[in-house]
């Protein structure tokens, strides 16, 4: 049938409702039931002990108080006051804002106060408004980059934020956003027509809606694997299979009345080749040396998943450093350098091995070292840690760590990577361990290596090149010809400075050294003493100090050891077949921490860090 065109008809075809706004959305109603009864047995209670993160309503009736202070919440309480969230009990919640400090002088922003900064840039460049009305020209250099005045946006800085709110369309009731696991990077209109929890629930009983099938929710299996993360990932499982049954035996149970760790996801979230510019003091102080420019390698980043009551929650990652072979500058060549590694205290089982140790500290442990049999195997001979925990109050990878959850001691850190590899040792991944300074800042031994600035590893935000251009500058104020010097001052400043914590650079030998060179043995057969357990040199060294009859060990002894030639077996190369994967977000620890603290993706709490994780992976399936 036609009309007139005067009198067409238009079609109103409704626009389809976006789904998976919630993650809620892909829950049963007994999910959703105990996730809300979560919230409110956990956060609630945690607001009432310790109100120091949390600002209740003044008119939160008594009876709910005693309630929620008595764990007795239920799913069928309901909020008395409309200013509360009806899924957690709670008013205004807080998060932890970051300090912005103003560029030209320094001083960090005042509450409630203006300040400017760089449109599409974040907080990296910010202007208080003193210094931003005292530019006069409209023209700015920032970060040797001329910028329009113009361009700076104004904002106001606010001490505290607070957590945001949407109501529902059908019964007008409020929630946080973090309560309802509410992706608030779904588009406004999607917002404009949210369906709370309770209304869902209530339509999944009346058969008016189903829940959204898992598949169509991308999580961390979704990720891409790589022959890296399988390999980690079946090793721990295995582990993880033997040690649950140690467990069963040692208390005398079946293995199924045993808590097992489940769920659990491990993925290479980025792999980028990246360059490390070295500093130019470096490279004009070593100019005899031929000291590089730059240097190739590859940065890593992984991350452990575990679902937790239905949500998948980012709990380890871990940042690397892959220097290989095509590294043409010797001490860095096939290196490893283990940069950052954090964790969140919400691992599932919390309970201990046989041995004593916490079960979320043997997953890690296993990481790593499946990590370090990964690296032995594609040809990669040592690997470096330096051992340093953050200071108070400073976050390395996550922003905001559980209040429970202790920043470690030096000393328990060192013990806990030590005891880490210790357990490589056992299983010959790991063949030798040492440190930084007995390596290259001392002759031990029957060690004939020359002790040179040159011969230390450069590693992206290591300790050596910070404090080594620090020492560097030092003495060429006392002494301008410096450069015509050898660098045995230089070698003398830095010994002393890293010798009283020499333990915290911990050098890691996954091939055997040479005792009188100090470098790795990588191809031809080393020579390894019969009756020295331990005692290795190189075939450079052995066929050298034979054919000019310098053959002698132990040194200070009168009777000469024999040595036995044994196959080596290091690869002719470290190349990496899998894919280079570039994921902004984790490109480098910067840009992750930076993306949580703006975006206000915290894991302080167990149910922040389940809206964290999800806001993460929404990142690193949708965003690059």
């Amino acid at each position: 049938m036609s009309f007139p065109p005067t009198k067409r008809r238009r079609c109103m075809v409704p626009r389809p409702v976006e789904k998976g706004l919630s993650q809620l959305d892909f829950f049963t109603a007994k999910q959703v039931r105990d996730h809300i009864l979560s919230l409110r047995r956990t956060q609630s209670v945690q607001a009432c002990i310790s109100p120091l993160n949390f600002t209740l309503s003044k008119s939160m009736p008594t009876k709910l108080l005693k309630i929620v202070s008595e764990n007795k919440v239920e799913e069928e309480t309901e909020a008395t006051n409309k200013n509360c969230c009806q899924l957690c009990l709670l008013d205004k919640l807080v998060l932890q804002n970051v300090l912005v400090y103003c560029t030209p002088c320094a001083a960090p922003i005042k509450n409630h106060t203006k300040y400017y900064v760089l449109e599409g840039e974040g907080q990296n460049h910010a202007f208080c408004d003193n210094c931003f009305q005292a530019i006069t020209e409209e023209v700015i250099e920032i970060d040797n980059r001329r910028v329009p005045k113009s361009q700076l946006r104004m904002e106001i800085f606010h001490e505290e934020v607070e957590e945001k709110w949407i109501q529902c369309s059908k019964c007008h009731a409020r929630q946080h956003h973090i309560c309802a696991l509410l992706n608030e990077l779904k588009s406004n209109e999607a917002l404009s027509v949210y369906t709370c929890p309770m209304c869902y629930k209530r339509e999944l009983k009346s058969g008016d809606r189903k829940p959204l099938p898992e598949s169509a929710m991308k999580g961390a299996k979704d990720l891409p694997r790589t022959r890296l993360s399988d390999f980690i990932e079946n090793r721990l499982f295995n582990r993880l299979r033997i040690e649950r049954q140690q467990r069963a035996d040692s208390l005398g149970k079946k293995l199924e009345d045993v808590p097992a760790a489940e769920g659990l996801v491990l993925r290479v979230v980025s792999s980028v080749d990246m360059e490390l510019n070295v500093k130019p003091i470096f490279s004009e102080f070593f100019k005899e040396e031929e000291y590089p420019t730059c240097l190739p390698y590859k940065s890593k980043a992984l991350a452990l998943f575990q679902k937790i009551d239905g949500v998948e929650v980012l709990l380890f990652t871990m940042f690397v450093q892959e220097f290989g072979a095509e590294c043409e500058f010797f001490p860095n060549q096939r290196s490893v350098y283990i940069a950052y590694i954090d964790s969140v205290k919400y691992f599932k089982p919390d309970v201990k091995t046989t041995d004593g140790e916490a079960l979320r500290t043997f997953v890690y442990h296993e990481i790593l070292i499946g990590y370090l049999e990964w690296c032995k195997q594609r040809g990669f001979v040592c690997c470096f840690i330096w051992s340093c925990p953050p200071r108070k109050g400073i976050d390395y990878i996550f922003h905001c760590h559980p209040d429970l959850q202790r920043t470690p001691k030096p000393n328990r850190l060192r013990e806990w990577y030590l005891s880490m590899l210790k357990k490589g040792m056992k299983e010959d991944i790991v063949v030798g361990l040492t440190n930084l300074y007995d390596h290259f800042f001392t002759q031990q031994g029957e060690s004939r290596a020359k002790v040179t600035g040159s011969r230390v590893p450069y590693f992206e935000g290591d300790y050596w090149p910070w404090a080594a251009e620090t020492v560097i500058d030092q003495l060429l104020d006392e002494d301008k010809d410096l450069y015509q010097h050898n660098d045995a001052k230089l070698m003398q400043k830095m010994g002393e400075t890293i010798y009283p914590k020499k333990d915290d650079f911990i050098m890691v030998h996954l091939h055997h050294t040479c005792d009188h060179c100090g470098n790795i043995n990588v191809s031809g057969p080393r020579w390894a003493c019969n009756s020295c357990q331990g005692f290795n040199i190189c075939d450079w060294c052995h066929t050298f100090e034979k054919d000019f009859n310098l053959e002698k060990h132990p040194i200070n002894s009168k009777g000469k050891h024999t040595l036995s030639p044994v196959e080596i077996g290091v690869p002719a190369d470290t190349k990496d077949e899998d894919v280079i994967m570039v994921r902004g977000i984790f490109n480098n620890v910067s840009a992750f921490h930076s993306l949580c603290q703006e975006s206000h993706y915290q894991f302080d709490t167990l149910r922040r860090a389940k809206h964290s994780s999800m806001m993460v992976l929404h990142h690193l399936h949708f965003s690059r």
